[in-house]
């Protein structure tokens, strides 16, 4: 079976959950997202990797965006988080408006 890339990204995502640690912020914000990708620049910025955010409802019904860095040829979860949270900030609303996957680049 062959999957598009963000295919990839949801299934990776799903996986995460696994060995993904677990954070929550009550009001979830775009400079949170964009601290933790400056934090692992290195490994968001090799050729063979892509940074994205997954927003996505939990089995436990929270709300949570997964946000890490996938290997593109295996979608592997590089370095991953998945944050809980209550209330997203205008700017992270809007960037997931139209997809519940966001590339970063």
């Amino acid at each position: 079976m062959v999957f598009d890339p963000l295919s990839w990204l949801i299934i990776a995502a799903i996986g995460s959950a696994a060995v993904c640690a677990t954070v929550f912020f009550a009001y979830l914000t775009w400079s949170i997202l964009v601290n933790w990708f400056q934090e692992y620049e290195t490994l968001a910025t090799r050729s063979t990797n892509v940074a994205a955010t997954i927003k996505t409802k939990l089995a436990s019904g929270d709300h949570a965006v997964v946000q890490g860095i996938f290997n593109k040829n295996t979608g592997e979860t590089v370095k991953g988080r998945i944050i809980k949270y209550d209330k997203l900030d205008s700017q992270v609303r809007d960037a997931h408006r139209n997809s519940e996957v966001v590339i970063w680049q």
